[in-house]
């Protein structure tokens, strides 16, 4: 057993180090298949829906929040909270719209 699961790890290895870096919807998508929120298809219509419904620094802020431990204190994650503390009605309108559309038009958990 031990011989096969060498050859099968560096493998995977080799592919991560070779494969592009995920896109931040990409990886918002990744983010919410790992938390169980949805399957595959729902949680890639919901991070299109965001990438899509979302001003730049809101959906910056909501993948950060998304792929990051919510006890993480990096300057990334700080950024985020400052910027989800500052959100004008315009953006706690657009987010509250896209949380919507995730549900109904994704039926992604939340």
């Amino acid at each position: 057993m031990r011989f096969y699961v060498r050859p099968v790890l560096l493998a995977s290895l080799l592919l991560a180090a070779c494969s592009e870096p995920l896109t931040k919807t990409e990886q918002l998508a990744e983010a919410c298949f790992m938390d169980q929120m949805g399957t595959r298809k729902m949680c890639n219509c919901m991070a299109s829906a965001a990438n899509q419904r979302l001003d730049p620094e809101v959906f910056d802020m909501f993948v950060t929040m998304g792929t990051h431990a919510p006890d993480d204190d990096s300057e990334e994650m700080r950024e985020a909270r400052e910027t989800a503390a500052s959100m004008t009605p315009a953006q706690e309108q657009q987010m509250q719209a896209f949380m919507a559309a995730a549900i109904d038009l994704c039926g992604l958990r939340m």
